[in-house]
Formats: structure tokens, sequence, C-alpha cells
């Protein structure tokens, strides 16, 4: 019996509340996450405002999931659109390459500002909102960390007094810094360890922040280096004994009707490593979530 861990799901989208209600009230649900990345219906104020009456309604803490340098595209673009506008205008020092979400990287041939231009162009169509990364070299954005949607959040959460924040590619104290600037008073923040920088940066920081390990991007960022993505998984639990593993965590479901032994394998990898809190990501909170609880009641029953 596993019964030291917790899981955190993904709020899906607001515009059927009753699936929201669903979630949130769901006995294997210890947490909830609103990820700001996904559209919404309502300005930030009334989105938070909505979330955090349910969440207190159920007594399950609600986290708002701030985007920061994660880079995301900004206009959609048909597949023979060779240059993609990004949120954050960058600087990368070049060969480099834009990895996407279907597994697929291309050549980068040059970057003006927000503007990313490709050697060939990408096998699909992308759309706005969906997140890249650059591998290679690792970008430098010419703006500020946080988006102005960022802030709306920000300020929602201020007015609200919803004081748990998740913070994407989180690199340096500033980052943090910045947060707690805004908020005021006292604000609980999990930084989101999802590149290169990121990892080094939580290796310094032992006993001072609060960690999630996002293993998607991370992955990725790492360039899918099997033993740098090991030792980063080990530096961030031992800086966070209560960190966050996120992420590839019953993926197959969004496939098939049960979980493949690798899912199970996987969660056994992180438990054996230390980890005590998981969550799911949008997709199968979207698309398989009563499948998603029924596996996760198998793992923490063996």
């Amino acid at each position: 019996m596993k019964k030291d861990c917790s899981l955190i799901a993904t709020i899906p989208s607001l515009s059927n509340m009753h699936v929201v209600g669903k979630i949130i009230s769901h006995p294997s649900i210890a947490e909830v996450r609103f990820n700001t990345g996904t559209r919404s219906p309502y300005s930030p104020l009334k989105t938070v405002q909505m979330l955090a009456e349910k969440a207190d309604f159920f007594k399950k803490p609600l986290w708002i999931d701030l985007k920061g340098r994660q880079l995301r595209v900004a206009v959609w673009a048909d597949p023979l659109y060779e240059c993609v506008e990004l949120n954050h205008p960058i600087k990368v020092k070049l060969p480099a390459k834009m990895a996407f979400r279907n597994g697929t990287t291309v050549n980068i041939s040059s970057v003006d500002g927000n503007k990313v231009f490709l050697m060939n162009p990408p096998r699909e169509a992308l759309g706005k909102g969906q997140s890249v990364n650059i591998i290679g070299n690792t970008p430098e954005i010419l703006d500020d960390y946080l988006t102005e949607q960022d802030l709306a959040y920000l300020e929602a959460c201020k007015q609200l007094n919803v004081r748990n924040i998740m913070a994407s590619f989180v690199e340096n104290k500033e980052d943090l810094n910045v947060i707690e600037d805004i908020m005021g008073g006292k604000v609980n923040i999990c930084s989101k360890i999802e590149s290169k920088k990121g990892v080094i940066f939580a290796g310094q920081s032992w006993g001072f922040i609060r960690c999630m390990a996002a293993r998607d991007d991370l992955y990725i960022e790492l360039e899918g280096n099997y033993k740098k993505m090991m030792d980063a998984l080990k530096s961030i639990i031992a800086t966070d004994p209560k960190a966050i593993c996120a992420s590839r965590i019953f993926t197959s479901l969004e496939r098939r009707d049960a979980p493949s032994l690798a899912d199970y394998e996987d969660l056994e990898m992180m438990y054996s490593m230390g980890y005590r809190r998981f969550m799911l990501c949008d997709n199968v909170c979207n698309y398989a979530f009563d499948k998603a609880m029924k596996a996760w009641e198998v793992f923490t029953s063996a």
C-alpha cells in the first residue's frame, strides 16, 4: 500500500463546470491545478473566483500555473508557414532546433525577435498556445519573465487571496522575486524545473525552494539524454523531498482503455526515487480521467 502518495489533477475547460466539479470533488484528488495556458471563457478574475469557490467547497488546495518563459506559439500557422511567431522575443545562438509536441524537430535558420524562421516547414499545423522548445542552445528571452496574461492572473490571485502559484521554467531567484513582489506577503510558489538552467538553479537551492519535476519539457530540453534526465530527477527530489512529479503519467490512457505496464513501471521508479506527489497532465484529465482514477487506485494499492 502506498498511503503516503497524493495526486494533483489538472482542471479541464471551464466551459463544462459539471466536469470541473467532478474532478475537484473526486476522493483520490488531493490538490487541483489550473493551467493558464489553456483558454477560459471568462476573465482571469472570474476564472480564479469560480475555481477558488469550487476548491474551497471541496477543501482542495488550488494551484494557478503561470507560463513564465515557456515558449508558446502566438499565431496559428499552417504547415507551409516556415515562420513561427512566439509569445516571447528570443535570442539564441545557432545552430539550434525547434522541437514540437509531436516529437519532430526542425533546424532554425534565423531569429528576428519573436519570429523564428525554420529551414523546413513543420509537418503539422501549429495551433495558437502550443508549446515549443529550442534545443541545442538555450534561448534567452528578451522581455520580462511574466507574460501579460501571467500578470492578469497574479492580480486576480492577489485580489482573491489565492496563494498557491506554479511558475513555469524557473531558472533563478529573480523569477520567484517578481512573483513575490506582485503578490505581496506570503505566497507558496512551486518552481517548475523544465530546463538545464532550472536544474542547476534547483541544485543550488537545497531546502530553499519548492519544486516540480516537469518531465515532459525537461526531457526535451535535455535533448533526450537518459543519464542527464535521471541525474536531474534525483537532484530535484534531493532539493525538495516534497517535490511534485509531473507529466507522462498514465499517458497510454490517451490511446487505450487500460494503462500500459510502462506506465506502472514509471510510477514505481519515481516512487523508489522518493517522489510522493504526482500530477496528471491536461490531456489525461480531459480525455481519460475516469480511467486514470482506476489506474491510480491500482498503483497505490500495490
